[in-house]
């Protein structure tokens, strides 16, 4: 059987007189031993007579729990006995407060001369082993002295390690700057060379910035007698006054230092041995770009002396004034003919001879390649690669021709060669207009490559009014859902705006755009096909397991652009339809409600009452605050507890953005009361109104009940009938929606001593509830007081009507109580029944 919980029992001896109270505790010992290791109030006379007793099972029980009641901890304390001080005084650091500590020590006066103390497991005893700061501090208070001269010695042996732990003195290498980022900063170069050969150090070192500060000709000793690693001397080489020896062994042990600041340039053969090594090139990109930059690496001497041509073309810097002369003379070699550059393109892959020998290499191959077209053309790829190979090594040489040689060498070029261009060499506007003229407006369509396009670049392409163009924007890059609905419907930019466009004047879709909307999972593409006017993306989208319309609007939208665009035959025939491909279930997609209204529609266009009229009213009239209201009283009272956020994210996504309609939804409430999980959401929200704010608190408090099931219809119960109906319920002996409602002045005392149930969620109430009536200054006025007062005269005149001083009803009632079912007034008359 289940013992009572520990409120019950704890109300039962609040009730009992002191005669009742030591007839109860041989009768109820199991419940009593419980009462006493809980949390749960100790009632005066129950705590009189354990500590008269001398039972040691109630002695021990009520010391176990001493540290959860500070009044019942110190009248322990204060009894100064040796044996119930050391539970008292707690067995680790933490389990007491020094104050709680101090009383036992203050108790312990009085009796210091009890043997126990020091006995074999008396607490001083105990504490002459203790190393412990927490155990120990408190000890000085204690009245034996040999007790107090261990604590003081420990102590001072803890405080003087702590001052000893200080750092004072120096390391042996230099001082981090930031333990944190694990840096050094050496300040002279004997710590420098430490640090340098430190093998167990693998992060930052900082040199000296100041002239003369770093020795390089004992560096140079110290290198030559034992090579530093090449991490550091890739450190030391882009350091102005790094001598050539030290700056030759960096090239010669990696090809990743980054040469900012160098003033020694390694030999040419270093150099190409490092771009031969180069992987993918960019390794050796950021060694040689600033070198030439910084005036380390010669440009002439790079294009003369360092090979391969093609991976010295990718890395030459871009901005150098330097670079662009040295190549404009290389280019000005090759002519303003085609064939000499379709030489060079087709020698790069594999050309292993220096920039210079490379233009030798094509004009001698020239012949070869007159009337020739770009060898093995390809189209423009999604997404673009920014590849180290011939045809950007190519390009690099293109941009340093003149203007009319870069127009002939379009003509040539194929698509993969004009995309990188427009990409990632920014050409003229001459040179990107002659392109586009000569090319059609289709050849940008490279330039919509992937999803880092930016707004500019779009707001560039769209004006074009190129189906190509636009397929690409569509399916690679960021558009906005404004421009995804213009795309899809066909429609023509004019002056930064999508236009009205006639049926017949709209864009044609590419095969690949339909495709790609057909197959994707992204939900915003397939929502642009509602505002498409076209049949087939309506079918597509409403055939999609991957996206939902969730609003009346869309669909009611969709119809309207449906027959604008195709007419009144075309939306008969996706109501009649059937077989979306895609959709396993045989109901149609669209909502009843806008079947029909689409059907009658339809009909009035049959009675020339013009159905498309009758659309749009629908359409309009569904998006409108009113609408909105429906919409989010329906969505946003879901089970999910982010079903309000998900309502007005679907109404943005499908409808648009727009205020939360509060004097709609108050309305609504007015007419018929909200749901209460929409209530309860709304109340935080900036401008709720006061009647939905308030009825919210309500609401939120039906909601916490754990057996309230909510309803979408009829009037939702006040607290004081989900009293009388719904079982109360304690989680961890208190029941929380039980003291939530008479806080907020919806249930009275009154009504959970007569209606509540069961009677132990209600007694445990009651024994928390009607506690504070005793304790505290209380005035006559005071009305929370007074229905205190009344609470317990009502509860202490049932105990004594059904069970008066018995002791055994008293008994039986707690006995009871864990599996009784009905309210406190019942389960006392059935006690006194049974006993009587």
């Amino acid at each position: 059987m289940r013992l009572a919980d520990h409120s019950a029992v704890s109300a039962a001896y609040a009730l009992a007189d002191q005669d009742l109270t030591r007839a109860l505790i041989p009768r109820i010992r199991e419940e009593t031993l419980g009462l006493l290791r809980s949390a749960a109030p100790v009632p005066p006379f129950l705590l009189e007579e354990v500590l008269a007793s001398r039972d040691p099972q109630l002695r021990s029980a009520l010391v176990a729990s001493a540290g959860l009641r500070g009044e019942v901890f110190h009248r322990l304390a204060a009894l100064g006995d040796p044996v119930v001080a050391v539970t008292l005084y707690g067995v680790s650091g933490w389990d007491r407060t020094p104050t709680q500590r101090a009383a036992v020590w203050q108790g312990a006066a009085a009796t210091a001369d009890d043997p126990g103390w020091q006995g074999e497991k008396g607490l001083v005893t105990r504490l002459m082993t203790v190393k412990g700061k927490e155990l120990l501090e408190p000890a000085l208070l204690s009245p034996f002295p040999e007790l107090v001269a261990h604590a003081r010695s420990v102590l001072d042996g803890i405080a003087e390690r702590a001052a000893r732990a200080q750092p004072g003195g120096r390391t042996h290498h230099s001082p981090p700057a930031s333990r944190r980022g694990w840096r050094r900063e050496p300040g002279t170069t004997e710590e420098l060379v430490r640090d340098l050969r430190d093998k167990d150090f693998s992060g930052e070192i900082q040199l000296p910035t100041a002239p003369g500060a770093v020795d390089w000709e004992r560096l140079v000793e110290e290198h030559r007698a034992e090579p530093f690693g090449a991490h550091w001397l890739g450190l030391l080489w882009v350091h102005p006054g790094c001598p050539e020896e030290l700056g030759r062994g960096a090239f010669e042990q990696t090809t990743r230092t980054g040469p900012v600041g160098a003033t020694a340039a390694p030999p040419s053969s270093v150099l190409t041995q490092a771009a031969v090594d180069s992987d993918n090139g960019d390794s050796f990109t950021r060694l040689l770009g600033p070198g030439v930059t910084s005036g380390a690496f010669p440009v002439d001497r790079v294009l003369r002396e360092v090979a391969p041509a093609r991976k010295v073309l990718c890395a030459l810097p871009g901005d150098h004034e330097g670079t662009q002369t040295a190549l404009v003379a290389q280019v000005a070699r090759l002519g303003g003919d085609f064939a000499p550059w379709r030489a060079v393109y087709a020698m790069l892959p594999r050309f292993s001879g220096t920039v210079t020998e490379l233009v030798d290499a094509a004009l001698a191959e020239t012949p070869k390649h007159r009337g020739k077209p770009w060898p093995t053309p390809k189209g423009p790829e999604f997404p673009s690669r920014r590849q180290s190979n011939g045809r950007a090594a190519w390009l690099r040489l293109y941009d340093a021709a003149d203007h009319p040689t870069r127009c002939v060498l379009a003509e040539h070029m194929d698509g993969r060669a004009i995309q990188q261009l427009l990409l990632w060499h920014s050409p003229s506007d001459e040179l990107r207009a002659h392109i586009v003229q000569s090319r059609g407006p289709a050849v940008l369509a490279g330039v919509a490559s992937d999803w880092q396009t930016t707004p500019e670049v779009i707001a560039d392409l769209i004006p074009y009014n190129d189906p190509e163009v636009n397929a690409a924007l569509f399916v690679n890059t960021n558009l906005t859902q404004a421009q995804r609905r213009h795309v899809l419907s066909g429609r023509r930019w004019q002056d930064g705006a999508s236009v009205d466009t006639a049926a017949a004047d709209r864009l044609p879709l590419t095969r690949t755009l339909v495709h790609s909307v057909q197959e994707s999972a992204r939900r915003p593409w397939l929502l642009a096909c509602a505002d498409s006017g076209n049949p087939v993306l309506c079918g597509i989208l409403l055939g999609s397991p991957r996206a939902k319309i969730h609003t009346r609007a869309l669909e009611l939208r969709m119809l309207v652009r449906l027959w604008e665009r195709h007419g009144p035959d075309k939306v008969r025939e996706l109501l009649d339809e059937t077989d979306f491909p895609g959709r396993t279930q045989i109901k149609h997609p669209l909502t009843p409600k806008t079947l029909e209204t689409g059907r009658a529609a339809l009909a009035a266009e049959k009675d020339n009452e013009g159905g498309l009229a009758v659309l749009r009213t629908a359409s309009e009239v569904a998006g409108n605050a009113m609408g909105r209201a429906e919409f989010l009283c329906e969505k946003g009272a879901a089970i999910e507890s982010d079903a309000w956020e998900r309502a007005v994210e679907l109404l943005e996504e499908e409808v648009g953005p727009g205020p939360v309609p509060w004097a709609e939804l108050a309305a609504a409430h007015a007419s018929k009361p909200l749901h209460d999980r929409l209530l309860v959401r709304l109340a935080p929200l900036t401008d709720c109104p006061a009647a939905i704010a308030e009825d919210a608190a309500a609401a939120g408090l039906r909601l916490s009940h754990p057996e309230y099931r909510p309803r979408r219809t009829g009037k939702p119960p006040t607290a004081s009938e989900m009293l009388g109906k719904l079982p109360l319920r304690l989680d961890n002996g208190v029941c929380r929606w039980l003291e939530r409602a008479h806080q907020t002045g919806q249930v009275t005392l009154p009504e959970v001593i007569r209606v509540g149930f069961p009677a132990q969620a209600t007694v445990a109430f009651l024994s928390k509830a009607l506690a504070p009536a005793d304790s505290g200054p209380t005035t006559d006025t005071d009305a929370r007081t007074e229905e205190i007062r009344a609470a317990r005269r009502e509860v202490a005149a049932l105990a004594a009507e059904h069970l008066a001083d018995n002791p055994e009803g008293w008994a039986l009632a707690l006995r009871l109580i864990p599996e009784f079912e009905g309210t406190l007034p019942d389960l006392l008359l059935a006690s006194g029944a049974v006993v009587g």
